[in-house]
């Protein structure tokens, strides 16, 4: 296993703009650049770039922003900046991965939400979020909060070879549980599906029937791209989990992007099973985006 490095910088922001139509957020902030979790369908590895680094080094050379809370907390007292923003936690890194045990930049940046009662759409894939849960719950009671898990699948020998540390399902079901006894909104992404191995409907209907016995609110499916990097990743995956998988592969994604056709299939699929297991209710994360925040 490569040595993991952090890196220490200051920044001047913490707020950056996106501009997708379908993202029920319209700004994001990233406490950490790079993530130790090192998925092999992860689709930011070509941020790093952006920072002059190689895209190779995303899962094991973190940028710490030390005065990410501070930074914020000057946005946020800005007299334009409009509370009901939502703002995405984080959009190309997770704040729970490894480095915030060591550095807890992301409770910093939580009291910053809690003080100024700014709306906030945490997104991750560890339990480590759990430490925060009395955060959580305030921030919960005086504002719009929505958390969202990141389970792929349910399947623990495949999780561990396609997202090699990140904390077990069964810790990530944990922490859905707790949340939601909490009083959180909490929703699921099983991100990515991957075609031939997670895509059946007998399976997909395990896992949504798993994530509505936790009574979470919303479950968001979709298919993997195969970007850049992820390309090459998930082919060398494929060859050794099953290289007979490599011209179906190949055939589905002539470009960077699913084969339209089976995507919309997979939508059909779970759109029908969101529904029956009542885990549909995508208004809980859209909401601030529809009814109060600035165009």
């Amino acid at each position: 296993m490569v040595k993991v490095v952090y890196e220490h910088v200051e920044v001047e922001k913490m707020l950056h703009r996106l501009n997708v139509w379908f993202l029920p957020f319209r700004w994001g902030s990233n406490v950490y650049r790079g993530c130790e979790h090192d998925c092999i369908y992860c689709n930011a590895r070509y941020t790093h770039e952006y920072l002059g680094m190689p895209t190779g080094e995303f899962s094991h050379k973190i940028i710490v922003k030390d005065n990410a809370a501070e930074a914020l907390d000057r946005e946020f007292s800005k007299e334009k900046w409009n509370k009901n923003l939502t703002v995405n936690v984080s959009t190309v890194s997770d704040p729970y991965q490894p480095a915030e045990k060591e550095f807890g930049n992301t409770r910093k940046v939580l009291e910053v939400f809690l003080k100024h009662h700014n709306a906030l759409l945490v997104t991750t894939k560890s339990d480590l979020v759990l430490k925060d849960i009395d955060l959580l719950e305030e921030i919960s009671k005086t504002g719009f909060l929505n958390v969202c898990m990141t389970i792929t699948t349910l399947d623990q020998s495949l999780s561990d070879r396609i997202e090699p540390r990140v904390p077990s399902i069964e810790k990530r079901l944990e922490a859905i549980k707790q949340l939601k006894e909490a009083g959180i909104t909490v929703g699921v992404t099983a991100i990515p599906v991957l075609p031939y191995i997670s895509d059946d409907e007998e399976t997909l209907e395990e896992m949504i029937k798993t994530f509505s016995g936790l009574n979470v609110d919303y479950v968001i499916v979709d298919v993997l791209n195969f970007k850049g990097e992820t390309r090459q990743r998930m082919v060398k995956f494929l060859e050794d989990y099953d290289p007979s998988l490599i011209p179906k592969y190949e055939a589905l994604y002539q470009t960077d992007y699913c084969d339209k056709e089976y995507s919309k299939g997979i939508r059909k699929i779970t759109n029908k099973l969101v529904k029956k297991y009542g885990v549909d209710h995508y208004d809980k994360m859209f909401s601030y985006r529809k009814n109060k925040e600035a165009k």
